[in-house]
């Protein structure tokens, strides 16, 4: 299979310092392991919703969603390489 793809200049330039490292000594073993990184995550996603869906419900704290909020901008900061 054949993929041509266009990045941003800083995402080009971390996508080639991960190549001809030990753990990624290809591109093809970079884009496999995102690959299954998005596998197992979703995997992972479907195993928590389906067992939330079987739990009992509880109301929510404002501690929980202090821990939400938290999560959120974490996640968004990890998004965003340039932030």
């Amino acid at each position: 299979m054949q993929i041509t793809i266009e990045l941003p200049e800083n995402l080009a330039l971390y996508f080639q310092a991960q190549l001809g490292t030990a753990q990624y000594p290809t591109l093809g073993d970079y884009i496999q392991a995102l690959v299954i990184e998005d596998l197992t995550r979703k995997a992972q996603l479907e195993s928590k919703l389906l067992e939330a869906l079987d739990s009992p419900a509880t109301p929510m704290t404002d501690d929980d969603w202090d821990y939400i909020r938290a999560q959120v901008r974490q996640n968004l900061g990890q998004a965003n390489p340039r932030a």
